[in-house]
């Protein structure tokens, strides 16, 4: 009897701490799945040359490196091509670190460049970076996946 009286305390205290706002403290949940929509949102911003999203999403200080050591910046992006016909990029295996005001994202981006080529896959690693104005994208890297790790 002793010992449910503790449980049931326990989980009374669990449940009001649960229910009692706590503005100093982040949702590190919620942040993470926000640093996560950015990151699709940005992959379909670029395959579809949508620049008003782009400008939103890259930091002016953007850069990055793609296979063969190819530099890209934000200029680049900015005025890059939508994807041809049947082009598409598709995240797959994506995860999210926090670390205070900086976020790190890896995965995979399963790229096809036109209709009738076969994708090709990419382990990719981004950081971005919580402004005043919300979380940008700062760097990107991406590699063949053959290669390992980014």
């Amino acid at each position: 009897m002793k010992r449910l009286l503790i449980l049931a305390a326990a989980g009374m205290l669990a449940m009001a701490a649960l229910a009692a706002p706590q503005p100093h403290i982040a949702n590190p949940i919620s942040e993470k799945l926000q640093i996560a929509w950015l990151e699709h949102q940005w992959t379909q911003a670029a395959a579809s040359a949508n620049r008003p999203v782009l400008d939103d999403l890259l930091d002016d200080q953007f850069f990055e490196i793609l296979p063969g050591n190819v530099r890209r910046t934000r200029h680049d992006l900015l005025t890059a091509p939508p994807l041809p016909a049947g082009g598409s990029q598709v995240l797959e295996d994506v995860h999210v670190q926090i670390l205070g005001n900086v976020a790190v994202v890896t995965g995979i981006n399963r790229y096809t460049p036109a209709a009738g080529y076969t994708p090709i896959e990419y382990r990719f690693t981004d950081v971005f970076l919580k402004r005043e104005a919300g979380w940008r994208i700062v760097t990107a890297r991406m590699r063949h996946k053959e290669a390992g790790g980014v």
